[in-house]
Parts: structure tokens; C-alpha cells; sequence
């Protein structure tokens, strides 16, 4: 199995580790994960993220490029900007997504470890006179997320940033001991939140600059419990290679007034001739323990849809799951059933995010 930059620090920690992702050894939690999901919740914690995918495009048509490949607006974005966006077929399905963060020097891709190879894939493919060079940094750049009410003041103080980044992939880049590092927002928790990048070699320096604060290391068991609550959808959960944009509420992933891109037509065709047959959903659940990823949902004797996620609440004190399910049911407090190991639980759909701040 693949292991991370910090394993051995993690090690140390007396970390937990599982198999996730693609075959990474990687922190499911180091005390346990309700109690690192609501450090976060109540102040901050840290999570290293170098397992995840990261691309970087240079040359001169390099935003040209991308803009006609993706989903969102590449050209129209400025140094220190960023958005969110998909890669699709030619029949408006998504067969990766990414955080695109715009530097003077570069642009930069994080993607998932499950559709690292496919992005790198297809953007290369496509690169034929372009102005274009496409590397896989993964293994040089390392990163670390921030997650939590002191995430801007931690930001400020360790890295040295007059200002942290203050709204979603807003990025910025500076030097601390002759070291890069890049500092971009994120809010995949539900709460402020920076991904910080470094070289690889660097980033043992960059976590214990900021295991020197008051903050709490956290797994990816926390990880995930956070991010269901704030109904982000994570590829090869929510996203797959048999979901449009519009089915998973991904409007902000998608520039509906760039013109063409891969599998622009379907999608602009649902958008404004159509809707989609079915949408992502949060759902409370009346059982003790969580469905079961692909459980089916039904509505009376009616199959109407499947469970994508399902997890523990700390927040709501309860079982909480994301699943796609059909139109008829898709309003706020609609009653639905969930199969599970035990037999059918009730369940109640809400719309998302479970939580805000």
C-alpha cells in the first residue's frame, strides 16, 4: 500500500490506519472519530490530504486550454482565484472533478486519488498544438487541511499571511524559511477552511509548525463524517461516471454561459428544456447503526432511489446519509424507507446541508 509523506509522524502519534482510496494506508483516526470531528466543530483540527490528486498546467494556452475542456470558467479567472469544476463524457456524465486554483506561474488541479489517472488521461490526450505542459505533482507537492473556527488565525500565524484567503479558492502563495507554500480556501467540512501545499520534503516542517498551536490531528474517519454533513459530494460516492452535474446539485461546478466544453449540450439541455429524474438528497435515518453505501431507498413498495454515504452524526446526535432519489420524493420532510442489514428503517429527507455554520 501507498503511504503518505507523514506516515511516520502519524506513526508516532499512535495514529489508526486503513486502507482507503486506491490503496493508501492512510489516518482513519488517531483518538477517536466522533471526538475529532467535534474538536473541529468546536475550534479547529488538522488532517493531511497528500494522497489526494495534484496536476499542475503550464505554457501560454494553458487557461485556453482548460476552459474549453471543464465545466466552469478558466479564462475569465485571475491570479489568487479558483473554482470548482467536472470533466464529463460527451453524454454530460462526470468522470472526475476538481479544485482548480489559478497561480501566476501555473495552474493548479486537486482531484481525487480515484480520478487522478483518468484527469491526467484525458487533459493529456487533448493537448495536441497547445502551448501546454501537464505534470503529475502528487508525489512532490504535499498538503495539509485546516478545518475549524481558529483555522484563519492558525493560517495567519504559521504560514505569515497578512490575510488568510477569505472566500472559496481564493489562494494565495508566499515563502516561511525559504519554503513554498500555497494557502487556498476550502469549505468541505461546513466550516472555514484552507488547504496548505508544500513540496513534499517540507511538509514534516509544515505540521509541526502547526501541531505547535492548539490544534487537534484529525483522520479520515472524522473527515467523512464532516463532509456528509455539510453535503459534499465525493467521487466515487456521490459523483460517478453515471451522474450529470445537475443530478448532484453541482450548478456551481458548471459556467452556463462559456459556450462549448465536453458534454456541454446534455447538460445545458437538462438546464434549460428539462430536469433531471432524480437529485442528491440528505436523509435522517431512524436506526441505530447506517445503511449500507448502495442500500435502496423506497417510497411506500416503490424503489425511488440508493444511499451513496451514510455515517453518525455527532452534530445531530444520529444516522444521517446522502442518496439520490426520485423527484416525487424529493421535498423536505418526505418520508422514505432504507434497506438495511436488519430489515427496513424509516427515514426523512432533508434538504442540503445537514449542517451550516
Amino acid at each position: 500500500m501507498r503511504t503518505t509523506p507523514l506516515y511516520p509522524i502519524h506513526r508516532q502519534l499512535g495514529a489508526t490506519f486503513a486502507e482507503k482510496h486506491e490503496g493508501w494506508n492512510l489516518v482513519a483516526h488517531f483518538t477517536d472519530a466522533v471526538s475529532e470531528h467535534q474538536a473541529v466543530r468546536t475550534r479547529g483540527g488538522i488532517v493531511e490530504l497528500s494522497h489526494r490528486g495534484r496536476l499542475r498546467l503550464t505554457g501560454e494556452d494553458r487557461a485556453t486550454f482548460l476552459h474549453r475542456i471543464i465545466s466552469n470558467d478558466v479564462e475569465g479567472l485571475e491570479a489568487g482565484q479558483g473554482n470548482y469544476a467536472t470533466l464529463l463524457t460527451n453524454r454530460g456524465k462526470i468522470i472526475a472533478d476538481m479544485h482548480v486554483y489559478v497561480r501566476e506561474e501555473a495552474l493548479y488541479l486537486e482531484t481525487t486519488p480515484e480520478t487522478k489517472e483518468t484527469l491526467f488521461e484525458e487533459l493529456d490526450k487533448y493537448i495536441i498544438a497547445d502551448d501546454v505542459v501537464l505534470e503529475d505533482v502528487t508525489a512532490e507537492i504535499g498538503s495539509i487541511g485546516i478545518y475549524g473556527a481558529e483555522s484563519p488565525t492558525l493560517v495567519q500565524a504559521v504560514v505569515g499571511l497578512q490575510r488568510a484567503p477569505a472566500s472559496t479558492h481564493e489562494n494565495s502563495a508566499c515563502e516561511v524559511d525559504g519554503r513554498w507554500v500555497m494557502g487556498a480556501r476550502t469549505e468541505e467540512t461546513g466550516e472555514v477552511g484552507y488547504q496548505l501545499w508544500t513540496a513534499a520534503d517540507s511538509l514534516e516542517w509544515l505540521w509541526e509548525r502547526l501541531m505547535t498551536h492548539d490544534v487537534v490531528p484529525i483522520g479520515l474517519d472524522a473527515l467523512e463524517s464532516l463532509r456528509i454533513e455539510a453535503g459534499t459530494p465525493r467521487y466515487g460516492a456521490e459523483l460517478t461516471n453515471a451522474v450529470i452535474p445537475l443530478e448532484a446539485e453541482l450548478e456551481h461546478a458548471i459556467d452556463f454561459e462559456k459556450g462549448c466544453y465536453i458534454g456541454q449540450e446534455i447538460v445545458a439541455r437538462m438546464k434549460y428544456r428539462g430536469h433531471p429524474n432524480r437529485l442528491l438528497r440528505g436523509i435522517e435515518i431512524d436506526a441505530a447503526e447506517p445503511p449500507q453505501q448502495h442500500a435502496p431507498v423506497f417510497s411506500g413498495d416503490k424503489e425511488v432511489g440508493w444511499i451513496t454515504s451514510a455515517v453518525y452524526s455527532p452534530t445531530l446526535e444520529k444516522q444521517i446519509a446522502l442518496g439520490y432519489v426520485r423527484m416525487a420524493v424529493t421535498e423536505a420532510g418526505s418520508r422514505v424507507q432504507l434497506e438495511t442489514l436488519e430489515g427496513r428503517v424509516n427515514g426523512t429527507i432533508r434538504l442540503l446541508p445537514f449542517y451550516t455554520k
